[in-house]
């Protein structure tokens, strides 16, 4: 079961949510025993609360059916616990722009609720404070690694505000569990290798290596998690290869688990993503956004290194 605590952290003070709000809750058969926590906490302190379930996504950024995407719109505050992710969609993207406060957490489980969620926010307040800065008004960032990894890109449209670690102003949203500074990618070249997780493979037994060009990617490592990467992008053709995404992890309890979400926030580690890059007023709209996790990384950003190996420097 979720801590009661949980319950009560995640709609009172990260959603501060009112009793007269529309309060919509989406999710699936896989993950229904989780958001039906949230439901019935909701409904037993008398919120304004709708309990929403979808047939499972085939893939993450598939788009919800009209219906739920009208749903969405006319929704306050909206929670969804999906088990594939609705996060880089049309329909949550609208729903942001009208003002609706949103939480996706694809895939999560009652663990990583529990450990990752549960957290003291002003210290990861102050670190966004801190960080997102750096990257929102950097030229050029270079990542390198000790396992192949050296890409240099420029970054746009950076997600990540201290104030969004909390989604109680209008049009907030994120992840649960939050913790990551991302951004837009473009004009990147170099070479990637990914030996944390990879959404839609999980915990890597071997890395993957891509060699990127002109922000596209190609697969240059031969081995069965690398297949397995390569034929989920294959699918949807060249526009699934481009690098969409550029984040940097800072959840303090988060730890690799196979489960993107929390992959993606573990402290000291980046990611990239593949594929759709709308969320960051891109023009790719290709049906599918799939991040890897690169440990250890260090991040040079205008010529300093604000990570070394993992470790934040002057944070």
């Amino acid at each position: 079961m979720l801590n009661q605590n949980l319950l009560k952290k995640v709609l009172n003070k990260i959603f501060e949510l009112k009793k007269e709000e529309k309060f919509l809750i989406i999710t699936d058969n896989q993950k229904k025993h989780l958001a039906e926590e949230f439901f019935i906490f909701a409904i037993n302190n008398k919120y304004n609360v709708k309990l929403r379930l979808i047939p499972e996504l085939k893939q993450n950024g598939q788009e919800p059916s009209r219906e739920v995407s009208k749903e969405m719109l006319k929704s306050d505050v909206l929670l969804m616990i999906t088990n594939k992710s609705l996060t880089h969609t049309r329909a949550r993207r609208e729903a942001t722009e009208k003002g609706t406060r949103i939480i996706s957490a694809p895939g999560i489980t009652e663990d990583i609720f529990n450990r990752c969620v549960d957290i003291d926010y002003d210290p990861l307040i102050k670190m966004h404070e801190w960080l997102r800065p750096i990257i929102s008004e950097s030229r050029e960032i270079q990542v390198t690694a000790d396992n192949g990894t050296n890409l240099v890109f420029s970054v746009h449209n950076t997600h990540g505000y201290a104030e969004h670690l909390l989604k109680n102003v209008k049009g907030a949203f994120g992840n649960l569990p939050s913790g990551e500074v991302d951004s837009g990618v473009l004009h990147a070249n170099g070479t990637i290798v990914i030996d944390g997780s990879m959404a839609g493979v999980g915990l890597l037994k071997e890395p993957i290596k891509l060699e990127v060009a002109s922000n596209y990617a190609t697969i240059i490592s031969d081995n069965q998690d690398s297949l397995k990467l390569k034929t989920l992008l294959d699918n949807f053709g060249k526009e699934a290869y481009q690098i969409a995404e550029f984040g940097i992890g800072t959840n303090p309890n988060a730890s690799l688990s196979g489960i993107v979400l929390e992959d993606e926030k573990v402290k000291g580690t980046v990611h990239f993503a593949f594929g759709n890059n709308q969320s960051y007023n891109g023009k790719n709209n290709v049906p599918i956004h799939l991040d890897g996790i690169v440990k250890k990384p260090t991040i040079i950003v205008d010529k300093k290194i604000i990570m070394q190996d993992g470790k934040f420097i002057d944070a």
